[in-house]
């Protein structure tokens, strides 16, 4: 009783320190070697041609995918592979089993929750294990906002990099505080009552290095197969856009939203469109949008935390969007969606003067 909850924690913000900085150890090697990369491609290809643009794209994209998401994401499934495989998860669901049933959530609802810290995809399909409707449809709406393994990209990727390890921290805290008071508020509106629990707690065990590999190959190897592709497509896309002008159309569209309401550099609208298909391209289209992967050369790092904070919280990736729909129905999802965009358009405004008054 008294150990259990800062065991917990400590065992949380070692996996959080550990995937910090085997990130940063290898992030920054691989940023200098693609950077070398594309000053060479420019030099043969320049990239105001449209061969130019397809190639300096292209490596955009990959480059992107190696330097940017791999550093973090390999040590984050790891150590959430080391934890399920060792049969510490369910005991993470019984020590916040109290916790979820005062904010009127079933302490199963513990599971999906910290699976959507993986993915959202099997966070939302695992609230099948919920006895009620009433907690399936609170626990899918409440996983939807968990920071995936995308997500963790860009907060990783842009806030623990240039602010530090303890401001990335605090976006997680701020976001567990969140979906609490949603638990809450949602627990309270909706009617019914979750029921006690009832659940297997196996022997914890040293996980075998066989299948934390093969497990964590089987979601990397999504990554590489789907998400992969998108970046490079993606990437040569927008290039394609820039090069036709077209790109400088849509961010004017957005800029009510990129720069009145959150202050950004105009060029963000097209990322956070791109960032509709996976959340991991937000960070790859800023790249190329800014023109350099060294953004604190042209964001300030106000502006790096009010987008990392918009894009936390807004619309789920396509691939959630469409479980969401299957699991909950097209309207519960349309209200969801609906509602990220105007709860990341508040945490983004508020992010953003919160760092300006106070930094």
């Amino acid at each position: 009783p008294w150990t259990g909850g800062p065991v917990m924690v400590a065992i949380l913000g070692l996996l959080f320190w550990v995937v910090f900085r085997v990130g940063q150890r290898l992030e920054m090697p691989l940023v200098e070697l693609t950077d070398r990369l594309g000053a060479a491609l420019a030099e043969k290809l320049p990239p105001e041609t449209l061969l130019g643009t397809l190639a300096g794209g292209a490596l955009t994209g990959i480059a992107g995918g190696v330097a940017i998401v791999l550093p973090y994401l390999l040590p984050f499934l790891i150590g959430l592979a080391i934890l399920e495989d060792s049969g510490y998860l369910p005991r993470m669901a019984y020590i916040l089993d109290n916790l979820m049933h005062r904010i009127g959530l079933h302490g199963k609802s513990v599971l999906p929750l910290i699976l959507g810290y993986g993915c959202s995809v099997p966070a939302i399909m695992s609230a099948r294990i919920l006895p009620s409707l009433r907690d399936r449809r609170i626990t899918a709406f409440l996983a939807s906002f968990v920071p995936c393994s995308a997500r963790t990209i860009v907060i990783f990727g842009l806030v623990a990099a240039y602010l530090g390890p303890w401001w990335a921290l605090g976006i997680y805290l701020f976001n567990l505080l969140i979906v609490v008071t949603l638990g809450n508020f949602l627990a309270r509106t909706m009617e019914g009552a979750s029921p006690g629990l009832i659940l297997e707690i196996p022997e914890l065990q040293l996980p075998q290095i066989k299948t934390l590999a093969a497990k964590t190959w089987l979601t990397l190897k999504e990554f590489i197969t789907i998400a992969w592709p998108l970046l490079v497509l993606s990437s040569v896309v927008l290039g394609l856009l820039e090069w036709a002008n077209a790109a400088s159309f849509i961010n004017a569209l957005l800029a009510p939203l990129t720069v009145f309401f959150l202050g950004l550099p105009v060029a963000v609208g097209m990322t956070l469109v791109f960032g509709i298909l996976r959340k991991e391209l937000t960070l790859v289209m800023l790249v190329q949008a800014l023109g350099t992967t060294h953004l604190s050369a042209v964001m300030t790092e106000g502006q790096m935390l009010t987008f990392t904070l918009f894009v936390v919280f807004y619309v789920p990736c396509v691939a959630t969007v469409a479980v969401m729909a299957k699991e909950l129905g097209w309207r519960d999802t349309a209200v969801i969606s609906a509602f990220s965009v105007v709860l990341a358009l508040v945490v983004g405004v508020a992010g953003r003067f919160g760092y300006a008054l106070f930094f």
